[in-house]
């Protein structure tokens, strides 16, 4: 019931083209802002995940559809293909139009209800609805439970998360408030600064709300070569070389633990 409100609203924003592999949906979360949102839809989904990716989090997704940014490479950019093929209808939002270039915006109520119509439009395609968020997209799904309440999804899977310290997903709040399973993905090898392998441990402890939290660390891949940014989507960070192996653990996670 705490729903229908969002959703009533959400009605009179959606605006759906005809269906096809990365098609563009936007809505109108506040007067003058839009929030433009790929899309990829099976033709009978099991469900929907919502994929946050990280970085800023700045997809520029122009009105074609196409991203317009570096994060295309990002681990659950590059890999949405894939759950379309595994049977969930996907969405990847950019951030809203009034929220770019605004500093710490994920910290903000805004940008909390922001990914919540997000979530909202994917439960009206095809329900149970999980939000996945690689690296600093820990933040968007952190944000998702903390900045409001009248929305939730049916799981929750961080990648790689920025998860603690001031720059991490325990700044938002209380962590507590993430009350659906949730699902902790590592690469054992990443060595970005913000995201050592050990803060998922250290991490699941705050999680005292979540009916169940699963820690699956990985191994091999990457990186693409000598240069490769430790916190990038070609490093052991973003699975590079493994994205197969991340995408399975993910789908068979969600099949065994997402509620229905």
């Amino acid at each position: 019931m705490r729903r229908l409100p969002v959703l009533a609203l959400l009605s009179t924003a959606l605006v759906w083209p005809a269906w096809a592999a990365d098609t563009l949906l936007t809505l109108t979360p506040r007067p003058g802002a839009t929030l433009r949102v790929l899309v990829d839809r099976p033709a009978a989904p099991d469900g929907s995940v919502v994929l946050m990716a990280g970085g800023d989090g700045v997809l520029d997704i122009d009105q074609s559809g196409a991203i317009g940014s570096g994060l295309r490479n990002n681990h659950l950019v590059r890999t949405r293909a894939a759950y379309a093929k595994a049977g969930y209808a996907v969405f990847v939002p950019d951030v809203a139009s009034d929220q770019k270039g605004t500093r710490s915006y994920r910290f903000g109520t805004a940008y909390g209800q922001d990914v919540a119509a997000v979530v909202s439009a994917a439960r009206q395609v095809a329900g149970p609805v999980a939000i996945v968020g690689t690296s600093r997209g820990a933040l968007s799904v952190a944000a998702l439970f903390t900045k409001q309440s009248a929305v939730r999804p049916d799981a929750a899977v961080i990648s790689s998360g920025a998860l603690m310290g001031s720059d991490g997903a325990q700044g938002l709040g209380d962590m507590a408030r993430i009350d659906v399973p949730v699902l902790l993905l590592r690469h054992r090898q990443d060595a970005c600064r913000v995201t050592p392998p050990g803060d998922a441990d250290r991490f699941r402890t705050l999680l005292t709300g979540a009916p169940r939290v699963d820690i699956v660390t990985l191994d091999g891949g990457g990186p693409a070569g000598n240069g490769a940014d430790p916190c990038g989507a070609s490093h052991f960070h973003g699975f590079y070389g493994i994205d197969g192996q991340a995408v399975a653990a993910t789908v068979q996670w969600l099949g065994a633990n997402m509620r229905r």
